[in-house]
């Protein structure tokens, strides 16, 4: 008798952020053509939202009216002002994270992620939870682990991806090479420490 086999799942993350786009657009143009300023608000950048209004003259009433009749304008429109993908790199991390999970969970290994204050590292070697981490300097609380591992095998992880050169994506590098100082230094043997970067570097 065979056994099925376990595969692990295949994220193509090089599309990403233009998927992503794909959705938030269409969410954004959805929201127009409703005339669901709830909605709107959700999906857009309220400030795009203002400065599409001022540089119009114009009411959000007459918009919603215009993207009725007018899908090319309310095509382009969402565009403008739909929230943009690369400002929401951290849903990058969490769906990398989520999706590693759903094939170590099979094995009683569980990855978690982190929001950005839950446990940080700390100069003098101990890991703190958002309210222990009041208690020290805030130089001395270095950057929040992105992910933790349970179960079967325990341990953190830093976990980014990086699209493009400069600015914060280079601070992501120096970032890594902090964790890994860190895990050197003061590392539980009996721990697994993962540095996960995902890269797409024009």
């Amino acid at each position: 008798m065979q056994h099925a086999t376990l595969s692990p799942i295949v994220l193509d993350c090089s599309n990403l952020r233009s998927e992503r786009q794909k959705i938030n657009n269409l969410s954004t143009l959805n929201a127009l053509i409703e005339s669901n300023y709830e909605l709107l608000k959700k999906n857009s950048n309220e400030k795009e939202i203002e400065r599409v209004l001022i540089e119009l003259d114009t009411s959000m009433d007459t918009i919603f009216d215009k993207c009725k009749t007018d899908l090319v304008f309310a095509k382009t429109l969402a565009g403008r002002i739909a929230i943009m993908a690369s400002r929401q790199g951290t849903k990058d991390e969490e769906l990398q994270l989520n999706t590693c999970n759903l094939t170590t969970s099979k094995f009683g290994i569980t990855i978690e992620n982190l929001n950005a204050t839950a446990y940080r590292p700390t100069k003098c070697g101990k890991i703190v939870n958002k309210q222990e981490c009041k208690k020290y300097e805030k130089n001395d609380c270095l950057k929040s682990f992105d992910g933790k591992i349970d179960g079967r095998v325990k341990g953190w992880i830093f976990a980014k991806v990086v699209f493009g050169n400069g600015g914060h994506q280079d601070n992501v590098f120096e970032e890594a090479h902090t964790f890994c100082d860190w895990v050197c230094k003061f590392g539980n043997t009996t721990e697994l420490y993962v540095v996960r970067i995902i890269c797409s570097i024009d």
